[in-house]
């Protein structure tokens, strides 16, 4: 949960918590745009703290049961609101959601510009220009290579998508080419600098010369089969380092580390970690799922991938983005990781292929570009708008409206 400050913001950024990239996104979104403008204020929002708790807690429960054991279940809602039109029955019910509460915090902080970086409130900030109540630029940010209904709103003045593929899908659509820019997805700022005298390897007792395989399996650590996986690579005849991120997912932690004392590989077992590009420069390979912003974290590293148990949905998306052009291997099963692993050690030309690839594709300065659009949006806002913004008087005739 966000700590909410009182008084106006220039910019007001609405995530949620289903998943940490819409997080991570707001943060490296909020960082750049207080290093252009300093005396700025941005203020982040989790939107979900708006709906009622009971409802919130059981959305989020489900949430993460059906990724961990009914994944189909998600693929199937998935596909079945991807061509959802916005003014369905569905969608004006769910732009419904925390819209008062939503509300009277525009008209508390008063903000120029209205950023999205998840597609729920996107839909609600829409409705609410739709009936008048409010006028502030919004401005969504899609955190996959991949469109669907959720994302897409009338009253969206500003799409910044991740890569042409996406662009083109929303221009299919119907959304005219000025709202779309392609910024890449925003990351934070360790993925701007160079890596300076690291410590890493000495720290973690690594041998620089040996192959690093880094395995992650998003925020919250769900991927399936990943203990055999260790397993099976300490089976084979040369040995190599790992390095695994397991978020916040401290029962997957303690069962690597219990895995890992009678190891013949190095395993490193890092949880909740800020460091992640430092991890990714001292590494050779990547495992992972397909979530939107480690993919362009890799990328902006040219650290070579190997896909495996994406979710369906947006994760396929991004799949197929960074198959088709050659940045990643989709391993369909426990034997075709270790397969491609060992392809990929023996074969260094082949990693080198991918990164040449993935520099052509990587965006480092997405943050940069998506600020710069924003700061120009809430200033054009500012300067037309220089008295007080539409949200108090909208406020009050949406109260009235419910009473």
């Amino acid at each position: 949960m966000y700590s909410v400050s009182t008084g106006k913001c220039n910019v007001l950024i609405l995530t949620g918590s289903y998943g940490e990239g819409h997080n991570q996104v707001s943060n490296a979104v909020k960082d750049k745009i207080l290093r252009e403008q300093p005396d700025w204020t941005v203020q982040i929002c989790d939107f979900f703290d708006y709906v009622d708790p009971v409802f919130n807690h059981l959305i989020h429960f489900g949430y993460h049961q059906v990724i961990k054991h009914f994944s189909y279940g998600y693929k199937w809602f998935y596909e079945a609101t991807q061509e959802l039109d916005p003014n369905s029955r569905f969608q004006r019910i769910l732009n419904r959601m925390g819209q008062q509460k939503l509300l009277e915090t525009i008209e508390l902080f008063s903000p120029d510009a209205i950023v999205c970086t998840f597609p729920t409130p996107a839909g609600v900030v829409s409705q609410l220009k739709a009936k008048g109540k409010i006028d502030i630029p919004l401005i969504t940010i899609i955190t996959d290579v991949a469109v669907h209904s959720q994302w897409i709103h009338p009253y969206v003045d500003f799409y910044l998508v991740a890569a042409n593929t996406v662009a083109r899908q929303l221009h299919h659509r119907g959304i005219p080419q000025e709202k779309i820019l392609v910024t890449g997805i925003p990351l934070r700022r360790q993925f701007e600098e160079p890596l300076v005298g690291s410590d890493f390897l000495d720290k973690n007792r690594l041998d620089p010369g040996l192959f690093t395989l880094m395995i992650m399996g998003g925020g919250i650590g769900f991927f399936q089969g990943i203990e055999e996986i260790i397993l099976q690579l300490d089976r084979l005849v040369y040995p190599i380092q790992l390095l695994v991120i397991t978020g916040t997912n401290k029962v997957l932690a303690r069962k690597l580390l219990h895995i890992s004392e009678s190891c013949r590989n190095r395993i490193c077992v890092f949880g909740h970690v800020d460091n992640i590009a430092e991890i990714m420069e001292h590494s050779d390979l990547l495992l992972t799922k397909a979530g939107g912003v480690t993919i362009f974290e890799a990328l902006a590293k040219k650290l070579p991938m190997i896909l495996f148990h994406p979710l369906p949905g947006h994760e396929m998306s991004n799949v197929r983005y960074l198959t088709s052009n050659k940045a990643a291997i989709l391993a369909e099963n426990e034997e075709a990781v270790i397969q491609n692993i060992s392809m990929l050690r023996k074969e260094p030309q082949l990693l080198e292929r991918m990164k040449k690839v993935m520099e052509q594709m990587s965006r480092p300065t997405a943050a940069g570009d998506a600020a710069r659009v924003i700061i120009e949006a809430a200033r054009a806002y500012r300067s037309q708008n220089p008295g007080r913004s539409k949200a108090e008087s909208g406020y009050r005739e949406l109260l009235a409206e419910n009473s």
